[in-house]
């Protein structure tokens, strides 16, 4: 092993360290954070959702019908030989977009078609995602050590919210087996590797692409920064420009990309799925409301209208370096346009909320917060319904 390789264990093995001092006594809730993680892995199915054997079943595919499954529905892949995979809804038993075909980009299909032979692939695949929710924890938690404190030891909320993302992310990755910690992943290493490599973040951006497009969500974020550097944000660009492209040809040639972007990247449509998102523009929600208050007031801070005690300050002058809000903004106008978008994608805020200002950052997660607390609820009433939920435990 090269002393280059030893000099970044060390480092990693040194920050580990640092964090679980600063914690302090909360270190050991993070100790069963992580073990619920694996132990709800282990031991609970999926409850709500088929995406899960959905995805290892297109996995499998792969192997015999490689690329071409962006161009099959199931019901194409199966042909006469039956189900090989249980790609049922857990609450109707019915078949999964049994109409829709593969619909995710080209990384994670690869993912995906590299877990599925394994043996007791279903737990790796959680425990592997769960892996990732962990370092996504030691991500943010070195993010938001750029906060400027106001006290010499950590904030209570600081480490609340690092922990937050670690239980929130339980249902999604061990239960409901969503790759959303990689998703987030994507969102955390620009922000993470452009202050070390500029090139290395934007290229974070343009493979995060090929695993969920959300990843551009932070993009005129990094561009911006580099505003100074001209040649360096004309790298930048370039660098997600060619990865994007390198990795595209896959499904260049199939019927995916005209599919996707004709139906806004709600292909659950061509299998009669209702909307799910109670953030949704035209769905009349109380979270829905909530959400477009939050818009509005975000919108607000960027162009430089903010409250004061007595009087409102405007200074539009510094819209350009408060650029840290446009990825909240791009994803909040996201979320009110997609008409299919489910809980685990709420924590795609995380990356969001780590760049802005310290005392905006603390006012907009608890408004989001208290905005998702209810919007969960909208969604179960929206897709299922309460009575068939709570019936579904009970």
């Amino acid at each position: 092993m090269q002393d280059s390789d030893l000099s970044f264990l060390f480092r990693c093995y040194y920050n580990i360290l640092a964090v679980m001092k600063d914690l302090g006594s909360l270190k050991w809730l993070l100790l069963v954070l992580i073990l619920l993680h694996f132990a709800v892995g282990l031991f609970i199915p999926p409850l709500v959702t088929s995406d899960f054997d959905r995805n290892l079943y297109y996995g499998k595919a792969f192997w015999k019908h490689g690329f071409s499954v962006y161009d099959m529905t199931p019901l194409e892949i199966e042909g006469e030989e039956g189900p090989s995979y249980d790609v049922r809804d857990p609450l109707t038993r019915e078949y999964s977009y049994p109409n829709t075909t593969y619909d995710y980009p080209t990384l994670q299909l690869l993912f995906w078609a590299g877990l599925s032979p394994l043996p007791f692939s279903s737990i790796i695949t959680k425990w592997l995602l769960s892996c990732v929710d962990i370092l996504n924890f030691f991500l943010i938690y070195s993010l938001t050590a750029n906060w400027k404190k106001e006290e010499k030891e950590p904030t209570l909320f600081k480490n609340g919210f690092t922990l937050s993302y670690l239980l929130f992310s339980i249902p999604f990755s061990a239960i409901e087996g969503q790759p959303t910690a990689i998703t987030i992943l994507f969102l955390l290493l620009p922000l993470s590797l452009h202050s070390q490599s500029q090139i290395c973040g934007y290229l974070s951006i343009g493979l995060g692409f090929h695993w969920k497009y959300v990843s551009v969500l932070v993009l005129p974020y990094l561009l911006i920064l580099d505003r100074d550097a001209i040649k360096q944000a004309l790298w930048g660009l370039l660098t997600v420009i060619i990865s994007i492209v390198l990795l595209s040809f896959p499904i260049l040639f199939s019927n995916f990309i005209l599919l996707y972007f004709r139906s806004f990247g709600n292909l659950g449509v061509y299998s009669g799925q209702l909307p799910s998102n109670p953030l949704f523009l035209f769905y009349p929600s109380i979270s829905s409301f909530l959400s477009l208050g939050v818009l509005i007031l975000a919108f607000l801070y960027w162009i430089g209208i903010l409250p004061r005690e007595d009087f409102v300050e405007i200074s539009i002058d510094g819209t350009i370096e408060r650029v840290y809000w446009l990825p909240l903004l791009f994803l909040l106008v996201f979320l009110k346009i997609y008409a299919t978008a489910f809980p685990w994608y709420w924590l795609w805020f995380f990356p969001c909320l780590i760049i802005l200002p310290q005392k905006d950052q603390r006012l907009f997660t608890f408004l989001l917060g208290c905005t998702f607390a209810i919007g969960l609820i909208d969604f179960i009433q929206m897709t299922v319904g309460l009575s068939t939920f709570i019936g579904f435990f009970f």
